[in-house]
């Protein structure tokens, strides 16, 4: 009985070291050190040691440090084996960068020129990639990229209502009055290019997604962590007239999915402001008086609500405190809240300075920290910069033009040195936030109608305008010229024919502030 057990066990212990053997010799082997022999794990007639030749091969793989090759050589002394291990591992503790784990398949030699031929990085498609590198602004004058335009009538007006880059940098989204939503691509060669030429040619700009459904559009949210390489983050929120919120697929336009919020009688009413929480799992939608927080992975009327005294008309989120929101209202007030504290006890804060409703929130991305908070409202003139630290009074004050209750857009560049917004005259109105005199503003004609949409893009030299506005007209003898961005036209009306006709411009362009030549 004894003997039979003692049988099997040798048989499972050469089974075993068979097995290893052949894992070894057949399989990939990744090691920790520069120089190892494994004569404590196989064998006594299997050892490893490296060749000069094959060192050689790893250091230009490994870009200039040593790396090591791997060679089976017969060894018949176990004792002598054991003594290579312990040398080998005294070796490897004084070589610097040892921790790198190195595969066998890298030590494989491939021909007899392997040892001189240097491993090139294959280049990544650039398709939905785009560069990382911060860019530099306003060096030279603005090239325009492209430009796409909307035919408009006196009793169906089109004009846009802003515009929104994705988080990627990948399309444009741009809301239309009575013509749904627009998604447009990024030109194929602006991916990777540092500079551009005078003279290239204008791109047209077609949708690649239309939504076309009709109705007011109250606002757009993208995805914050939308990454064109996963499709199942490619998606923007959209809250408009009568309905719910809905979410958008951005490759085919097809609804995915719907949050709908209800009023007191149990009707569905649509929300006023839309934004995303920092880490992108939770939806705020703004109403008269309550803000809804959805939870983005549960669809529906499933929701937490927090009271409020004003309709929130728009919001944004800081990153050094995910559980507050600032909000703005129709009131002209910015009110900062906790959502961990009751509704009852109101904001910790709320902000004056502006003399009508408030349109856009942002917060600036700087190093230092998520403080600063730019703010600006319908019909006011004012562009407030106020330090979320120290909210007395604002640190600066940006004049711009604004005589209309639409919101008019501004941005602020990717390295945070450049103040964008548009205004009601068609220009652009550019502060430079680095330079001591930026107070004063750099303006641009650029519209022939209402600048309302302004947008940087993510990561490259870009910057993206949108114009239009709603024209009371009166009487049915008026026509509406033809869409055009002349940046001089002469008078809003004229008389042609006995017919007065309207010009304004419904028009998105893309337009390149880096580095140019001719």
């Amino acid at each position: 009985m004894e003997d039979s057990v003692n049988l099997s066990v040798a048989m499972a212990e050469d089974d075993m070291e068979l097995d290893q053997t052949t894992s070894l010799l057949n399989h990939n082997v990744t090691f920790d050190s520069m120089e190892y022999t494994l004569a404590t794990t196989l064998p006594a007639n299997l050892s490893f040691s490296l060749s000069d030749a094959e060192r050689l091969k790893l250091g230009k793989t490994h870009k200039g440090n040593s790396s090591v090759n791997l060679n089976v050589e017969n060894n018949n002394n176990n004792s002598q084996s054991c003594m290579e291990t312990s040398v080998d591992m005294e070796e490897c503790s004084t070589l610097e960068d040892s921790e790198r784990i190195i595969n066998i398949e890298d030590t494989m030699d491939e021909g007899p020129s392997a040892e001189s031929k240097i491993t090139e990085p294959e280049e990544s498609n650039c398709e939905h990639t785009v560069t990382q590198s911060l860019p530099t602004y306003f060096d030279k004058e603005l090239v325009e990229l492209g430009r796409r335009c909307w035919s408009s009538t006196a009793q169906k007006q089109h004009y846009t209502k802003g515009c929104y880059w994705s988080p990627d940098g990948t399309c444009l989204l741009v809301p239309v009055h009575m013509d749904g939503m627009h998604v447009m691509e990024l030109p194929s060669d602006l991916y990777t290019a540092s500079n551009v030429s005078e003279e290239r040619d204008l791109s047209k700009l077609q949708s690649a997604v239309h939504v076309p459904e009709g109705g007011t559009v109250y606002d757009c949210a993208w995805y914050p962590l939308m990454s064109s390489q996963d499709p199942s983050t490619c998606f923007w929120l959209a809250t408009r007239q009568h309905e719910p919120v809905h979410m958008w697929d951005a490759f085919d336009g097809h609804l995915r999915c719907s949050y709908s919020g209800y009023d007191e009688v149990d009707e569905v009413v649509a929300a006023i402001s839309l934004a995303f929480s920092q880490d992108g799992q939770k939806i705020y939608a703004g109403y008269k008086r309550c803000l809804k927080i959805f939870d983005l992975s549960r669809p529906g009327r499933i929701c937490d609500e927090y009271a409020v005294k004003f309709a929130i008309s728009c919001m944004t989120q800081t990153s050094e405190h995910p559980h507050t929101v600032t909000c703005g209202n129709w009131k002209g007030y910015i009110q900062h809240f906790d959502l961990r504290c009751p509704p009852k006890q109101g904001p910790l804060f709320t902000l004056g300075g502006h003399s009508a409703g408030i349109t856009q929130l942002r917060y600036a991305n700087e190093a230092a920290g998520n403080w600063q908070l730019f703010s600006g409202a319908r019909k006011c003139p004012k562009l407030l910069q106020w330090d979320m630290r120290n909210y007395k009074k604002p640190l600066h004050e940006f004049q711009r033009q604004v005589n209309t209750n639409q919101r008019i857009q501004f941005d602020l560049s990717a390295d945070q040195s450049w103040l964008v917004s548009g205004d009601t005259d068609g220009a652009f109105n550019i502060w430079n936030l680095k330079s001591e005199d930026g107070k004063e503003a750099v303006k641009v004609p650029v519209h022939g109608d209402c600048c309302n949409g302004i947008g940087f893009h993510p990561t490259l030299p870009i910057l993206a305008s949108s114009s239009g506005q709603y024209h009371f007209i009166s009487g049915d003898d008026h026509e509406n010229t033809i869409n055009t961005t002349a940046l001089d036209i002469p008078d809003q009306e004229e008389e042609i024919e006995g017919k007065r006709v309207v010009n304004y411009e419904n028009a998105v362009l893309l337009l390149w502030c880096g580095d140019s030549y001719v």
